[in-house]
């Protein structure tokens, strides 16, 4: 996980749940936000492919506050 989270910035943190039946949670760092989930910056992924992919660059974007 510290590669995924060295390689993209805009993660803050994964905390991995799955051996206690959950998920893996992702908070992103912040002023960033998921595109699918406007103004979220917190989200669950089932496995490390979906993470990969619902936190590339495409998945987020950043929004400065004033």
């Amino acid at each position: 996980m510290k590669k995924i989270i060295t390689s993209r910035p805009w993660i803050h943190f994964i905390d991995d749940e799955r051996e206690i039946g959950n998920g893996i949670i992702v908070t992103l760092a912040k002023e960033w936000y998921f595109t699918n989930d406007i103004g979220c910056g917190v989200q669950g992924f089932d496995t490390i492919s979906e993470l990969k992919k619902g936190t590339n660059k495409k998945s987020v974007y950043q929004q400065k506050t004033k």
